[in-house]
Order: structure tokens, then C-alpha cells, then sequence
């Protein structure tokens, strides 16, 4: 038992993204001209963000891995246009490293000569609630200036307590996350419980037959059909033999018609129970290869945005997969699958983009 007030104090802390610079597992992924450690101009600490584009659309991407958004309510940060001010921005966010819905963003213009803090709820991006969020972008939008501005003090705010929460003095501990259902698992489960069933049952009828059922000592009361059919004057040594292999042969066919319920009734639970095993197993297996692919479709929407030159775009391949396999050892079942995947994809783009330089990367 743990008191509600700290256990929302562990539930709705905020998540910086950066301060002096990008912290708990956020990166710089920009398009644009970028100092990360600017100390033109500070909001706190001794450095900002120092964003310089060209062109309307350039900007940044606080890229973090797949992440549960359900404990934030909103994203915040400060920003400052420099000495004249004026631009217009646009905020987006991102989910399993694809592209924002369109037309889902905030937008918003920076003042002249001060900091002004930004927030944004994170419904007002569709990423509020996903378990899949991979960062989101503050870029540049025509129609205003296109002079260098300043970002600083990023975070996600947690979300608040509930107030009718508050006053409940004591709860349980939150329970774990659960994981997904291992269908193999469960197969060898129902597999175990059929083998238990047969010889418990096996067990039962062996202890019936050892116990003398049917015999005087032992003798149940019969059926009415079977009762019936005796008559009144028959013998007593004849009504106890009667009685004895009327009422085994009636028990042994209601144990047969049971086992032959049960064992159909079982079988189809346990074959039912498999195919729903292989379908989530195949269902997980093409999430995680659409998962991947996003990731590559991202990465090679970022390097034609930049429009670079062939080497500098293999130059770009190979860091992306030095950083890949980098992650393969610290990553989940889930998430490795998805890294090795993006993987294998990317391998692929580079052996491509290398084939049309011929000699020169053989």
C-alpha cells in the first residue's frame, strides 16, 4: 500500500527534453543550420538552442525511440526571436517515426526582444495517449521572418492528479505492465491440462472398479428404468447379479459419453487457442516490419529535405547503422526486432546507393 500522493508524484513527473542540452534519451535531428550550446541569448542555465533556417519549413526534431505518451498532458518550452523577432512557427508531432498527420499542429508566432513560454497539449498534435511517439518537430512556416531563434527549457508536463483521487488515502501498488500474451506458452498450458484431465480421469474410473461398484457393500441406488425391469418376483441372488452389471454397464457408458464431451470440447479450445496463437504472432511480425519501414521512409524523407550529395547520403546510411546496432544490445524482444529490422532495410538502401557510384565504394 502507498500513499495516492506519491504515487501520483511518480505518475505525472515532467520529462525534460533539454535544459543545457538534450537529456533522457532525446536527439538532435535538424534540417537546418543548428547550435545546440548557443550563448547568444538564455533562457537558464548557460546555453540554448540556436535555430537558424533558410527556408520556410526547416527547423528541428527532438527525436527520442517509441515512447508512452499516456502520463503527459502537454509539451513546453521557451522560445526567443532574437533581436527583430516575427517568426512563424509550427509545432508537430510524430508517431513510429512517420511523418505528423496533416493538418494536426500548433502554430504560433515569436515575439520581439523576450523569452515567452509555449505550451502545447499534446492533443492539440494526436500524439496524447500513443505508445509509439518518436519526438516532434518545431520548424519555420512561410510568410514571416526567417531569422535565427532560440529555443530553451524543453519538457513534457506530466499530467495531473484527478481531484476525486486525491482523497482516498491509501491504494494498491499499480500493477505491472503487462506484457504481451505468449501463445506458445499458453498452447503447451492447455497441452499440460489435457494430459492432467486423461489420467485423473483414467485414475477415477480405476478406483470405481477397485472400490466394487455394483457389488452388495457398495451398491448405489439404481436407475428407475433399471429398477423397473426387475419385477417383483425375481430372486434375490438374481435382482443382485441384474442390479451389479446393469449398473456398471450403465456407468460405464455415461463415463465414455462424458469423456467423449469432454475430450471434443478440449480439443477444440486447444485448437482454437493455436490459431489465435499464429495469427498474433504473424499480426506482431508485420507491425514490426511497417514499424521499421516507417523508420527508413523518415530517414530518407530527412536526407532529401537536405538534398546532400551522394557520399554525404552514404555517409548518412552508415551512421544510421552504426547507431542501430549500437542500440540491438540494450533494446527490448519487441524493440530489437524493430532494430534489426530498420537494419536490414537500411543495409539495403546503402548497397543500392553505393552500386551507382561503381569502383569507387567496392
Amino acid at each position: 500500500m502507498i500513499c495516492m500522493a506519491t504515487l501520483w508524484a511518480k505518475a505525472a513527473s515532467d520529462l525534460p527534453v533539454y535544459g543545457d542540452g538534450f537529456v533522457n534519451g532525446f536527439r538532435d535531428w535538424h534540417w537546418t543550420g543548428l547550435d545546440p550550446a548557443s550563448t547568444e541569448f538564455m533562457h537558464s542555465g548557460t546555453s540554448s538552442i540556436s535555430v537558424k533556417p533558410a527556408a520556410a519549413w526547416e527547423g528541428i526534431y527532438f527525436h527520442h525511440p517509441g515512447f508512452d505518451t499516456t502520463r503527459y498532458e502537454s509539451l513546453s518550452f521557451w522560445v526567443h526571436g532574437g533581436t527583430n523577432g516575427g517568426q512563424r512557427l509550427q509545432v508537430q508531432g510524430l508517431l513510429g517515426g512517420a511523418n505528423p498527420p496533416k493538418d494536426v499542429y500548433y502554430r504560433l508566432t515569436v515575439p520581439t526582444g523576450d523569452w515567452a513560454q509555449v505550451t502545447v497539449p499534446l492533443a492539440s498534435l494526436g500524439i496524447d495517449g500513443q505508445s509509439n511517439c518518436t519526438g516532434f518537430w518545431i520548424q519555420l512556416r512561410p510568410g514571416g521572418s526567417t531569422n535565427v531563434f532560440y529555443v530553451d527549457d524543453v519538457q513534457l508536463n506530466g499530467r495531473a492528479a484527478p481531484a476525486e483521487a486525491m482523497t482516498s488515502p491509501m491504494v494498491s501498488s499499480p500493477p505491472a505492465q503487462e506484457s504481451p500474451i505468449d501463445w506458445n506458452v499458453a498452447v503447451w498450458c492447455v497441452a499440460g491440462a489435457l494430459v492432467v484431465m486423461t489420467i485423473l480421469l483414467a485414475w477415477v474410473v480405476v478406483m470405481l472398479r477397485r472400490s466394487g461398484v455394483g457389488s452388495r457393500r457398495n451398491l448405489l441406488p439404481v436407475p428407475m428404468a433399471i429398477a423397473k425391469g426387475l419385477g417383483p418376483h425375481a430372486g434375490a441372488g438374481s435382482r443382485v447379479g441384474l442390479v451389479s452389471a446393469e449398473f456398471e454397464a450403465f456407468a460405464d457408458e455415461h463415463a465414455r459419453q462424458l469423456w467423449e464431451r469432454m475430450a471434443s470440447e478440449l480439443a477444440e479450445f486447444a485448437k482454437q487457442s493455436l490459431v489465435q496463437g499464429i495469427y498474433s504472432q504473424r499480426s506482431r511480425l508485420i507491425e514490426t516490419q511497417q514499424k521499421a519501414q516507417d523508420q527508413v521512409t523518415a530517414l530518407e524523407a530527412r536526407l532529401a529535405l537536405l538534398q546532400l550529395p551522394l557520399a554525404e547520403r552514404i555517409s548518412a546510411y552508415e551512421a544510421r547503422i552504426e547507431e542501430l546496432e549500437k542500440q540491438l544490445g540494450t533494446r527490448d524482444e519487441e524493440m530489437r526486432g524493430m532494430t534489426e529490422a530498420a537494419l536490414m532495410l537500411i543495409r539495403d538502401r546503402l548497397e543500392k546507393a553505393k552500386a551507382t557510384v561503381p569502383g569507387r565504394f567496392n
